[in-house]
């Protein structure tokens, strides 16, 4: 059963962009790689310039929890979290129906 997330970062204050720029580095090849992801949808917020939304479907819980040990996800987040205002908020999800994802 797949397994979603959805994540909001808050950058601090003018550090969005390089938050951005961290995550382009280690997490779009690392992804993309990753059979167990089978949407990612990586968002900025409209109206909110410290903010940053994320929608990840997983194949299953565990395929989210081994993701987290990944290397590529090790140093994102060595780079970015001096960039972050604190840990993401998050909600999960038991994705129903999508179109054109997975």
């Amino acid at each position: 059963m797949s397994y979603g997330l959805f994540l909001t970062h808050r950058a601090l204050p003018g550090k969005r962009d390089e938050l951005i720029a961290a995550w382009k580095r280690h997490m779009p090849a690392a992804i993309d790689a990753n059979d167990g992801h089978e949407a990612y949808v990586y968002t900025t917020v409209a109206g909110d310039p410290e903010a940053l939304m994320v929608f990840q479907q997983y194949a299953s819980r565990e395929e989210a929890a081994a993701f987290l040990t990944t290397e590529p996800y090790l140093a994102y987040l060595a780079e970015s979290e001096h960039l972050l205002a604190g840990p993401p908020t998050m909600v999960t999800a038991t994705p129903v129906w999508s179109k054109n994802v997975g």
